[in-house]
């Protein structure tokens, strides 16, 4: 188990392996922080794996949490995928993953609570018995089921939760016996349990990642651009003189909560930035994770349509080159099959004018208004 444990993992590595290393884990729950390795989106594990295995093993070793505790340094991944998620398997592997908490919180009730709206028109039957299961079974859960079932476990925890649950066992909403039930029991238990004497609360510390890929020092490299009308600069010809807000997405993302959302909430930014008689002060940006795909044409489209404003401050690019040293120096959560991204994460940067990274705002949904004032920030003499 020991050789299995401390085998170095890549791309190379079979599923099947991967698998045996999460059961092996379960068995020595004291080595769980094998499996914290496993989770950044970057991990050489994914390099050149679909979509569809990416979601088995990723959401193989989430579900893993439950038996073996859940560590604070998964707890980004987890609320990423009940914020974010879209796929049945990650949602609900990340609901069990809620019960491996050695402390309950009600601050995950707002996650559970968004997790079921995301997946509820697309929930799927689903196991985590064994990593290939045989189908048909007869026992199985679904991403609601697991839900549910957190908050059942979280008990006085949740009673914040209470009238909210009520509403949809009582206006039914489509959901199946089974998911009411799921609802009624969760209801009987919050109630059933004594009032919390003391809250327990989650350090928004925990919630964003350390930046990675760069020191506090470094500037962003020089690299090729173009820009959405065919233009062509350097990174370092625009991320310089201003402090800059940069996104990253692509115009192929299938998830409306990751890439479509960012780009129209930096619209909304943009709004904010001209409301406040910035303009001028400020540049914006955004960056595709997927040069090849996002000709300039297609950039701009998929701005446009999300309110996006452009002008010289206000750019999307790809890069022509040096995508991998882009990677490096954001710490960028994403991976690829080919040149296909196969898993990313939310991420938004805000540089300072002589374009090294002042604040990270990675995995979960960033706020408008606290990216604008980290921004402003950079605005005055010795702001950070």
């Amino acid at each position: 188990m020991t050789m299995l444990l401390n085998q170095m993992l890549d791309k190379d590595t079979s599923e099947d392996r991967i698998a045996e290393l999460v059961d092996a884990v379960k068995a020595s729950p004291d080595q769980r922080d094998t499996l914290v390795e496993l989770l950044p989106e970057q991990h050489p594990i994914y390099l050149g794996r679909g979509t569809n295995q990416t979601i088995r093993l990723r959401g193989y070793i989430l579900a893993a949490f439950e038996q073996v505790g859940l560590p604070e340094r998964a707890l980004p991944y987890v609320l990423d995928e009940l914020e974010n998620g879209r796929e049945a398997y990650l949602v609900a592997a990340a609901a069990k993953a809620i019960r491996g908490l050695q402390n309950p919180s009600e601050a995950v009730v707002p996650f559970l609570f968004k997790a079921i709206n995301n997946i509820r028109y697309m929930d799927d039957a689903l196991t985590f018995e064994q990593y290939k299961p045989d189908w048909p079974r007869t026992e199985h859960t679904s991403a609601l089921q697991e839900i549910f079932q957190s908050f059942n476990w979280l008990g006085h925890h949740a009673q914040s939760a209470v009238p909210d649950l009520e509403r949809l066992y009582h206006k039914g909403n489509g959901f199946s016996d089974t998911i009411q039930r799921e609802i009624k029991n969760a209801i009987d238990a919050i109630r059933a349990t004594e009032p919390a004497g003391t809250r327990t609360f989650i350090s928004l510390s925990l919630l964003q990642p350390p930046p990675v890929g760069q020191k506090k020092t470094d500037v962003v490299p020089g690299l090729a651009f173009e820009d959405q009308e065919t233009n062509h600069l350097t990174s370092v010809e625009f991320f310089r003189q201003k402090p800059s807000i940069v996104a990253f997405f692509y115009t192929r993302c299938t998830n409306p909560n990751k890439c479509s959302l960012t780009i129209t909430k930096l619209g909304r930014l943009q709004h904010m930035i001209r409301e406040e008689g910035l303009n001028g002060q400020l540049k914006t940006s955004a960056i595709t994770y997927d040069p090849e795909y996002d000709l300039p044409a297609r950039l701009k489209a998929y701005g446009l349509n999300r309110g996006v404003v452009f002008s010289e401050d206000d750019r999307f690019f790809r890069t022509l080159d040096g995508l991998k040293e882009l990677q490096d120096y954001f710490g960028l959560g994403v991976n690829f099959n080919g040149s296909i991204v196969n898993q990313h994460r939310i991420e938004l940067f805000v540089l300072d004018s002589e374009g090294r990274i002042a604040k990270t705002f990675a995995r979960l949904q960033w706020d408008a208004r606290e990216v604008l004032d980290s921004a402003k920030a950079l605005l005055t003499p010795g702001g950070q």
